[in-house]
């Protein structure tokens, strides 16, 4: 695994644990979010992201800040957060969970929903370690509204 991968696997345990402790929950997506849902670590990543309830946004913000990681003031706050930790970039955005067990995102994805069940229960595993990871239904989802070609 090369140097980049180790320190971006570091920074996905030091949030995950560190929202964790507290009660606060944050779900892999992109690049990370599908080795999670594979089981292994497919390629290098460009970045590490993450989902967050909207309503623990403020809070997992200053969560990981005290933790130790700096925060970046590059994203509307409404739809994100950008930080750096220990060399690692990684993001925060935000969903809504809406009544009918759907989500969804103000902002510039705002026409986006994912599926009931995008942000559920069951880890994925990166490196033999559970962590959180959005459902595959959701990274398709996500993946279909962005047009992404990769």
């Amino acid at each position: 695994m090369e140097d980049k991968a180790l320190a971006q696997l570091h920074v996905i345990h030091l949030v995950v644990n560190t929202l964790r402790a507290a009660g606060c929950s944050a779900w892999l997506f992109g690049g990370w979010g599908l080795d999670a849902r594979i089981g292994r670590i497919t390629r290098d990543h460009g970045d590490i992201e993450f989902w967050v309830d909207r309503a623990d946004g403020e809070r997992s913000r200053a969560l990981l800040a005290e933790a130790g990681a700096t925060v970046l003031t590059t994203q509307p706050p409404e739809e994100a957060c950008d930080f750096t930790w220990d060399g690692a970039d990684f993001s925060t955005a935000y969903f809504d969970r809406q009544p009918d067990g759907t989500f969804t995102v103000l902002g510039r994805w705002a026409d986006w929903v994912f599926p009931a069940g995008s942000f559920g229960d069951e880890p994925g595993v990166l490196d033999g370690t559970e962590v959180p990871a959005m459902s595959v239904a959701g990274l398709l989802a996500m993946k279909e509204q962005s047009g992404a070609e990769d």
